[in-house]
């Protein structure tokens, strides 16, 4: 009688091994799709990373240069781009100005200019504070000095959209005016 009860259990108990073995491969497929998902979203914020860099070196190059042709001009309103001095955001291009610092600083002094070591400042804020230094500059050349102050550690990020300064970076030029 021992062995008619022990056939049923023994198909039971093949059948679960069927249903482990069948669950343990999705498993190690649902795995490898997440690993797969994890290297191509490496490589985006890689790429990111570089794009944000190159455009905050873009962006700078073009503000001094704007400045350097804009003081080179001798007709009154006639800058860097032609015809009234229209930058691409559309602001007025001004070499100098009541308010305004040198084309050719650094986004990040800008931001170092506005703030203060350890005080928490939101996102918002920074962006009215180096605009009133530089109009005209753009939300994403602040974001990738931003970016850049804190992968040298100068800048924390709080929390999102609000920074502090840890620290003044080394190449740091205090502002002139």
């Amino acid at each position: 009688m021992r062995s008619a009860t022990s056939e049923p259990m023994q198909a039971l108990l093949a059948r679960f091994q069927e249903i482990v073995e069948a669950e343990q491969d999705r498993l190690r497929v649902a795995n490898l799709a997440v690993e797969e998902i994890e290297t191509a979203l490496r490589r985006a914020r890689e790429a990111q990373r570089v794009a944000a860099a190159r455009h905050g070196e873009a962006a700078a190059t073009y503000a001094a240069v704007q400045g350097y042709v804009g003081g080179q001009s001798k007709e009154p309103g006639v800058g860097a781009l032609g015809e009234g001095g229209a930058s691409p955001s559309g602001s007025s291009s001004t070499a100098s100005g009541a308010g305004h610092t040198p084309p050719g600083r650094a986004v990040q002094h800008l931001i170092v200019d506005v703030m203060d070591i350890g005080q928490v400042i939101p996102l918002a804020v920074i962006y009215d504070g180096v605009r009133r230094l530089r109009p005209g500059t753009t939300n994403s050349a602040i974001r990738s000095a931003l970016s850049i102050l804190h992968k040298t550690g100068a800048v924390e990020n709080v929390r999102r959209s609000v920074y502090r300064l840890l620290k003044i970076p080394e190449d740091y030029k205090p502002k002139t005016t």
